[in-house]
């Protein structure tokens, strides 16, 4: 049985989604509950390759089991064997060719800056505090460059490969919900770092350090040394994969 299910994680104490040799990740804490139920070593596929501090509502993951325990079942297996940090929303079996990763079209990930004098209380590690008003018309005007299909190399990890740094951005929005300033971004694949080297660049043009069109000049430049300063992963969040 192919099973995805949908998690939701608060990514404070993680050194990100991806299992590595050392730190506390979400794919390891996943394989170990799904050990402890099973009795095997079970793969498991995520859609997004979440950084270290950054969060997600809506991350898709599927694994294959052998069928003796189904969705629901499993869904609370799992809840009762994760930390409190990571829950399982649904559980649903899935076709036998679906994957969490390459059956996906879309992501949707937000960042959320906090631009009151000050500093968060309850929105800690879930917001970046940037201590001082925020320019969302400015910031929204900056967005449309960011449309359509680019080659990310400005904004993306100098780690990725060159060959594989064009992707679509479907839309780049930006919004205020009182104190909080939410940046949307939809794309069909995210990079390293490309989320927060965007946040992190509509943040200067917020601060009037920067015009609006300045984002689309770096773009286009597709050189990393022109990017803004990163923007710290809490603000991260993945909110949705769509299929």
């Amino acid at each position: 049985m192919n099973i995805k299910v949908v998690l939701e994680y608060d990514g404070s104490g993680f050194a990100g989604w991806q299992q590595q040799a050392k730190g506390r990740t979400v794919e390891a804490e996943l394989k170990r509950a799904l050990r402890s139920i099973t009795g095997k070593d079970v793969v498991v596929y995520g859609a997004g390759r979440t950084d270290a501090g950054a969060h997600a509502e809506g991350q898709v993951v599927n694994f294959h089991t052998d069928g003796r325990i189904q969705p629901l079942r499993m869904l609370a297996a799992l809840n009762a064997r994760l930390p409190e940090d990571v829950a399982v929303l649904t559980a649903e079996e899935a076709s036998d060719d679906f994957h969490a990763r390459h059956s996906a079209l879309w992501r949707r990930y937000r960042y959320r800056y906090l631009d009151r004098v000050s500093r968060p209380a309850l929105e800690r590690g879930r917001c970046w505090h940037v201590r001082g008003p925020l320019d969302v018309d400015a910031m929204s005007r900056a967005t449309p460059a960011l449309i359509g299909k680019h080659d990310w190399t400005t904004f993306c990890s100098a780690s990725e490969p060159s060959e594989a740094r064009v992707r679509e951005m479907r839309s780049a929005q930006v919004a205020r919900s009182g104190d909080l300033v939410e940046l949307e971004l939809v794309a069909e694949g995210f990079l390293r770092g490309l989320a927060r080297s965007i946040a992190g660049a509509l943040a200067e043009v917020g601060r009037g350090q920067r015009p609006p069109e300045w984002v689309g000049r770096i773009l286009q430049a597709r050189d990393r040394r022109q990017a803004a300063r990163t923007a710290p992963a809490g603000g991260l969040t993945l909110m949705e994969v769509i299929y």
